[in-house]
């Protein structure tokens, strides 16, 4: 893949990760500071509203400033805020720090991808299928992979624990940065602070809020019902969900490889199917074994849909404007993530995880019509088409 999409992938994971480690710490949470259900969803809730403004500004930033500085700055936040957090010493103090934290983790996916573009253009309006790739697989996965990598460190050392390991991993994406990062040119000082976006893009970070919706109830919904209602320990509640890694990871090539044969559409379609099969085994759960199997449907369903969608992005961003449309993407997710976690809340006390399913499964068949319909293709006057 070579070290530069390396380097973007590994300071980029950070986001997802953090936003979803937080799902197996909550009841630990609640119980060291005695808070309730519903405000310790916050610190989930906060790092996902956070998400939602943070990363448009943070690509408009890496578009005027340049997006090494942008990317290298989000990195030490993440160290600094890793610490802090760690020693926080009350449920307030550390919902501000994660506050802080989201602020990071949004700053190195825009900025990154912006160096991509810049570093590796392609003649139809994105990066390498390859890179593009490459880098969805390591979000998706890490996003998949949070709940069980923090069921781990929970059981060994305690919540906090899920902060600290911010900190080496931080150092050593700030070292790949500083020596394989180039430095690209920023924009023009005079364009727009908040450039316009092209509505298809906007239809695009749309329709990964969407999905989004249903990612983010399954990885929030289930470990809280194995350890509530199943009595399952952290690490074991972790690892339901890591069929969704697992295959975020596998399936990702056959994304590429499906829309290379049959267009981008294809993808895009078929991620969203199995987002509804997904859901409806959820809404038919009485065990671990139905959670497993929905799992590995979303864990599909999420390697095409995070291919297929990032592929857009880059499709339908306006010239220059690479950062800010990143942005805009990432901002989607937590959009997504923020409706998610707020619903569930209420959702989760009143029916379980069976409230989940239902808004999981609801979501899902608006995602297919999206699927069907998004544009796939640039406009004409943008400088051509890209693939179908």
């Amino acid at each position: 893949m070579g070290w530069l999409p390396a380097t973007v992938a590994l300071g980029s994971m950070f986001n997802p990760l953090n936003s979803s480690m937080i799902a197996v710490a909550l009841a630990d949470v609640e119980a060291e500071f005695h808070v309730g259900v519903a405000a310790v969803t916050w610190l989930a809730a906060g790092f996902y509203l956070t998400g939602i403004l943070a990363p448009p500004v943070m690509g408009t930033l890496a578009d005027r400033l340049g997006p090494r500085l942008v990317f290298c700055a989000g990195l030490v936040t993440m160290a600094v805020t890793g610490v802090l957090a760690a020693l926080a010493p009350s449920f307030p103090a550390l919902v501000a720090v994660r506050l802080l934290q989201a602020f990071g983790s949004c700053a190195t996916m825009p900025a990154g991808m912006a160096i991509v573009q810049a570093a590796m253009p392609g003649g139809d309006g994105r990066p390498p299928p390859r890179v593009i790739a490459t880098i969805s697989m390591v979000l998706t996965a890490s996003a998949a992979a949070g709940p069980v990598l923090s069921g781990f460190l929970i059981s060994c050392w305690g919540w906090r624990a899920i902060f600290l390991v911010n900190v080496p991993l931080a150092a050593l994406a700030l070292a790949a940065a500083l020596r394989f990062l180039p430095r690209v040119r920023a924009g023009d000082g005079r364009r727009p602070l908040l450039p316009h976006p092209d509505p298809r893009l906007l239809a695009t970070c749309a329709q990964f809020a969407l999905v989004n919706v249903v990612f983010y109830v399954a990885f929030i919904a289930v470990p809280l019902w194995a350890q509530r209602a199943e009595g399952v320990p952290p690490h074991v509640a972790g690892l339901l969900v890591l069929p969704m890694a697992a295959l975020g990871i596998v399936m990702t090539p056959v994304a590429v490889a499906l829309a290379a044969h049959a267009g981008m559409r294809a993808p895009l379609v078929l991620s969203a199917v199995l987002l509804l099969a997904g859901s409806g085994v959820m809404l038919a759960v009485t065990g671990i074994g139905l959670v497993l199997v929905a799992a590995s449907l979303l864990g599909v369903a999420s390697a095409f849909a995070q291919f297929g969608l990032n592929s857009l992005v880059f499709v339908h961003a306006r010239g220059g404007d690479t950062g800010v449309a990143v942005g805009l993407f990432q901002a989607s997710r937590y959009v997504g993530a923020a409706t998610a976690s707020s619903l569930l809340g209420v959702l989760f006390e009143r029916a379980g995880l069976g409230g989940g399913a239902w808004l999981m499964t609801a979501v899902s068949a608006v995602v297919v019509a999206g699927g069907a319909f998004l544009p796939v293709r640039r406009r004409a006057s943008a400088g051509g088409q890209s693939g179908p």
